[in-house]
């Protein structure tokens, strides 16, 4: 399988992504925090073959929650809330962050 590619600078996003991906996860995740509220951002493969749902886009932002602290985050997504973004194109991930 071929390396999994952001598709996209996190130097042209206005936060900073945090890597929170476990061992159990099925595609990389960041998490972010935008006034003071916690979000992740999801990243599934850049070929469709290689997701766990071939019908899955590219790029999801969801609600998070934090069930550490600011010294010791445990960043898990809220499932109470739904998804914020979701695109194929990582073009459109980059306005959406700075819109």
């Amino acid at each position: 399988m071929e390396k999994l590619k952001l598709g996209f600078n996190s130097s042209d996003l206005p936060i900073a992504l945090n890597y929170n991906t476990s061992a159990n996860d099925v595609c990389d995740s960041f998490y972010f925090k935008k006034n003071d509220v916690y979000f992740l951002l999801w990243v599934e493969h850049q070929n469709p073959k290689y997701r766990e749902d071939e019908d899955s886009p590219r790029y999801t932002i969801s609600p998070a929650v934090n069930e550490g602290d600011d010294e010791s985050p445990e960043i898990y997504s809220d499932s109470s809330k739904e998804d914020l973004f979701r695109s194929e194109n990582a073009s459109d991930l980059v306005r959406y962050f700075n819109s």
